[in-house]
């Protein structure tokens, strides 16, 4: 992709972003998100109903009369995206890729946190930490990550999801919001994601494409991994070869979601067909619902 190209989609994508957000991105993103807890205000008298357990004992003690800490709701929301871009996620059936997807999740997420004023962050991964960047508020600075999300070529090909949710949950201090944005096509990373998902609002939105479910009627095709290199052979026109394969990825895709709901993880499928954001806006409304 040249700089032209990859001008004109951040464009196309700040215009369409900006416009859902303005429209009804905004509320729901603050509604849904909340900020992480409470913060020190001030310390003042006690007043009778007053918790006991927040009287600060050395002012107490200076002043002769009790008093005691009062708290605010800290309201500003830490936003870390974590983004696949191994070689899995640049493939798809039509012509918009599970990158492509990814990038258009992460713009309308990234633009309603700035409506909010809150921070982003994304860290970009395949079998390594392809790029790591801070949490910062600002439209220029979730504009340079959206080009480099959309321009992203990674130098590994595998998708190392443990090293991920490690890293993150090293880096990230204060509680936040945690995405991960990839197809879940990986393995070994549930006690990572279980320990980032103890501290932190996580939430894993799996990116998928029509091929993964349901094979194409066709004749044989050598079927090539695109991280690993080992190939197989594929035989569409074969009714029981299309039904095994679309049992077994289902069977994956339940496995999946179980070990996130026992663990206390949020999640949401997207597909390359889906219109991104009406998928995201069923997410809020109904995530709206059970809070």
């Amino acid at each position: 992709m040249d700089n032209q190209d990859l001008s004109k989609r951040v464009r196309k994508l700040h215009l369409i972003s900006g416009k859902l957000v303005e429209s009804f991105f905004a509320g729901n993103y603050r509604s849904v998100f909340k900020g992480p807890g409470l913060e020190f205000d001030e310390v003042r008298e006690y007043i009778a109903g007053d918790d006991t357990r927040f009287i600060d004992w050395n002012v107490s003690s200076r002043m002769g009369t009790p008093y005691t800490k009062t708290f605010r709701e800290e309201r500003e929301v830490v936003l870390q995206v974590l983004i696949d871009i191994s070689a899995s996620l640049s493939t798809g059936a039509g012509s918009v890729s599970k990158q492509d997807t990814a990038g258009m999740i992460f713009a309308l997420l990234a633009f309603a946190a700035v409506a909010n004023n809150d921070r982003v962050g994304s860290l970009l991964f395949s079998d390594r930490i392809e790029k790591s960047v801070q949490p910062m508020k600002g439209k220029k600075h979730v504009l340079k990550q959206i080009s480099t999300v959309l321009s992203a070529e990674a130098e590994g090909k595998g998708s190392d999801l443990s090293l991920a949710f490690r890293s993150t949950a090293e880096s990230m201090k204060r509680r936040g919001i945690c995405v991960i944005l990839s197809d879940f096509r990986s393995s070994g990373y549930w006690s990572e994601l279980t320990v980032l998902s103890r501290k932190h609002d996580v939430i894993a939105i799996r990116i998928t494409d029509p091929v993964d479910r349901q094979y194409p009627v066709s004749g044989l095709i050598e079927l090539q991994d695109p991280e690993t290199g080992e190939s197989i052979l594929g035989f569409g026109r074969s009714q029981k070869f299309r039904e095994e394969y679309a049992e077994f990825w289902e069977v994956e895709r339940l496995n999946w979601l179980n070990g996130c709901r026992r663990i206390g993880v949020d999640t949401l499928e997207i597909s390359t067909e889906d219109d991104v954001a009406v998928k995201l806006m069923e997410y809020f409304n109904r995530r709206n619902k059970r809070r």
